[in-house]
């Protein structure tokens, strides 16, 4: 059993907070990609698993060790970490954990560890410590793994039995979805496609074109490879259609990238109409760009813009997408490192640029357009207390239908929501 897989793990994980790197760079990692494809499945479940899991994962840590958790050497702290996740959640020999991660001492250069690391993690073998009972926010947090500040807000909005199921679907992967790419095939010929090839596949029957399969080594087949589909969480591609952007002539994806939702807008529009695709960040618009011409997406206008500041248009639209920038709470399964690098007081600092960003989109509406706003968070302060506040200052706007909500009830997806804004005057 080699150490490299959990060397990369363990760089990665300490790099991750340490740089402050997003968690897509994995796939992207050198080390990474040096490795077969049996290691990098391993290193891409620990890297999850871990993340999903610190708060336990530290509580046992706590627990067992005689020095305090923050005075442990980073790469250590990490290495006991993934030790006890391999230990608890993974069928890995227990001896062979001890041995791996006392290797792994020696090899990131802290061999003087390697003694409390062996006897932390034979003490856990002996006596694994009792987790906190109860439906406190403490106990559901270590249980659970999450931040104790955003339990106690789930308990104070939905109770303890929702807040357990929530805090359950965040711990889950992801169901992996695809939208097939209509603009290079159809859903019949790509489910045939599939299954000439031997992959099992489920239609999901709320949405068009949309399918679930098993992610693992898809990328790797040819009509992902040829860009007959896509991955797309199935709550955002509800987002897109929402829009009904059938009898809508002008129309407008601000904050695109990395594009999807654009994508399936421009498979419902009419074909004479426009839409015009915008992004404050010009590289992750160039990038949204060069994904369209890859997927064959027509009839697209990309426009560099910063919607903090006015915004450069002649012409006002008959529909907005506004799909802001947010603190991700709500793709915490795809994302598990965002719940400990999110804090609390960053979501007052979202709800000041998203009520800007808000005003600056309806403000090009055209009287009668229609306004979508949307973010993959749970949280209050980024959702219904935008809409709100924007609701209470300006008068020529009105709201259409209920807030839509894929949280807390059970959902396939990410936990989305939006809201859909009318201008009813000049």
């Amino acid at each position: 059993m080699s150490t490299q897989p959990r060397a990369v793990a363990v760089r990665f994980l300490r790099d991750l907070f340490k740089h402050h790197h997003h968690l897509d760079f994995l796939s992207q990692d050198v080390d990474f990609l040096d490795l077969d494809e049996r290691n990098r499945r391993l290193v891409t479940e620990l890297v999850y698993g871990v993340l999903r899991n610190r708060r336990l994962l530290d509580h046992h840590v706590g627990e067992l060790s005689r020095t305090p958790i923050e005075r442990l050497d980073e790469s250590i702290l990490w290495v006991l970490r993934l030790a006890l996740y391999e230990i608890e959640f993974l069928r890995i020999p227990d001896h062979a954990a001890v041995h791996q991660a006392v290797e792994l001492c020696r090899q990131f250069r802290k061999a003087s560890a390697a003694g409390l690391v062996n006897a932390i993690l034979r003490r856990f073998l002996r006596e694994k410590p009792a987790l906190p009972e109860g439906v406190s926010a403490r106990a559901l947090a270590v249980r659970f793994s999450h931040p104790e500040w955003l339990v106690q807000r789930y308990l104070t909005r939905y109770g303890a039995e929702q807040t357990e199921h929530l805090l359950r679907r965040n711990n889950e992967p992801p169901v992996p979805a695809l939208w097939v790419n209509i603009f290079k095939t159809d859903l019949q010929s790509f489910c045939r496609q599939l299954e000439s090839e031997g992959i099992s596949y489920q239609v999901y029957p709320r949405l068009p074109n949309c399918i679930t399969v098993d992610a693992s080594g898809f990328t790797q087949h040819r009509a992902y490879k040829e860009g007959l589909c896509f991955f797309m969480d199935v709550a955002s591609q509800e987002i897109a259609y929402l829009a009904e952007v059938r009898n809508h002539r002008r129309l407008a994806d601000f904050c695109c990238a990395p594009g999807g939702k654009s994508f399936l807008l421009a498979s419902q529009k009419e074909k004479d109409a426009q839409l015009c695709c915008c992004d404050s960040s010009f590289a992750r618009l160039r990038e949204t760009r060069n994904r369209a011409q890859f997927l064959q997406v027509p009839d697209l206008n990309f426009i560099h813009a910063d919607l903090t500041s006015t915004p450069p248009f002649r012409k006002p639209f008959d529909f907005v997408l506004l799909d802001v920038s947010c603190s991700g709470l709500g793709t915490l399964r795809s994302n598990p490192d965002i719940r400990w690098k999110i804090r609390e007081d960053d979501l007052f600092r979202f709800h000041s640029k998203q009520v800007s960003l808000l005003q600056s989109g309806f403000s090009v509406l055209r009287p009668g357009g229609v306004l979508t706003y949307s973010t993959c968070s749970t949280e209050p302060e980024e959702n219904e207390e935008v809409i709100e506040e924007f609701l209470g200052e300006e008068p020529n706007a009105a709201l259409i239908g209920d807030f839509h909500r894929t949280y807390p009830a059970p959902h396939p997806g990410d936990c989305f929501f939006a809201a859909r804004v009318r201008r009813v005057g000049p």
